[in-house]
């Protein structure tokens, strides 16, 4: 039965647009089977396509932890998360997305971490990629400590943004996602909080089964990367910045092709033969 309290431990917040209903309804049937049912969702659901916002709605009536909205005008990614963020009454975030999966374990595993590390703000974790067909292709790791997640930050993103879950305070005191920064709004967020003293770390387990077909970015994701770590840029790791921005520079000049070959061997594990989530 569906625990519903006024004050949950964890808001989910889900942004949607024109998710195909069988995705959409596995993606949110992932939550239902979660662990820990102390949890409130607020989907924001942007679809245009009537038939795919019927089917998101419908799997939203069916629990009474989750809130469905569907916004009067486009809002775009960053607008939509930073709506469900207004609304959220749990002391801890959760972000997800509408075509991934989270393993049934995911929220209690990290609202454990936050209850017992009082000093972390943002605990993301690992991913396991599957392709449309839900098939596995491979395991992506990402830095546990908090000064190794900081200084790999500062080439990469080191945090899947799907598997995060942050304390609601870091956000009523730093601030959320910012617009501006359309295909980098995580990044923006997680180099300001950096610079403002929050503190992060990555679990080991798969917190989530991210649906990925292609790993390369449209042109303007370079751009809006390159805008977000000079908008943030600081003395800290002075020349690992520098180094960051000279190689998204020169990364963005490189074709899709080469990138996506080339994103695959720095960043993705090979799914170990026979194994299962």
């Amino acid at each position: 039965m569906s625990n519903l309290t006024a004050r949950p431990t964890v808001t989910i917040v889900v942004p949607s647009f024109n998710e195909v209903p069988e995705v959409v309804a596995a993606s949110l049937a992932s939550l239902r089977a979660q662990t820990v049912t102390d949890f409130e969702c607020i989907v924001v659901d942007e679809s245009t396509d009537e038939s795919r916002a019927r089917a998101c709605r419908e799997c939203c009536d069916a629990d009474p932890r989750f809130r469905y909205i569907h916004p009067t005008q486009r809002l775009g990614l960053a607008r939509s998360l930073n709506l469900g963020l207004e609304q959220a009454k749990g002391r801890f975030i959760a972000r997800f997305d509408s075509d991934d999966v989270c393993m049934p374990d995911r929220l209690a595993l990290q609202t454990a971490f936050l209850e017992s590390h009082p000093d972390v703000d943002v605990v993301g974790g690992a991913l396991e990629i599957i392709d449309e067909a839900g098939n596995p292709v491979a395991l992506r790791p990402y830095p546990a400590e908090h000064r190794e997640i900081a200084r790999r930050m500062q080439l990469t993103n080191a945090m899947a943004h799907p598997t995060v879950m942050y304390r609601r305070s870091t956000v009523q005191r730093h601030g959320g996602y910012n617009p501006q920064y359309r295909y980098s709004e995580d990044l923006e967020l997680w180099l300001r909080w950096l610079n403002a003293g929050v503190v992060f770390a990555n679990l080991p387990q798969v917190l989530v089964r991210y649906r990925q077909q292609l790993t390369r970015r449209v042109g303007p994701h370079w751009r809006y990367n390159l805008r977000a770590r000079l908008r943030n840029f600081s003395s800290a790791f002075f020349l690992r910045r520098v180094l960051g921005i000279g190689s998204i520079a020169l990364w963005s000049v490189f074709s899709p092709a080469l990138q996506e070959r080339a994103f695959r061997m720095l960043m993705f594990r090979r799914h170990p033969p026979g194994s299962s989530s």
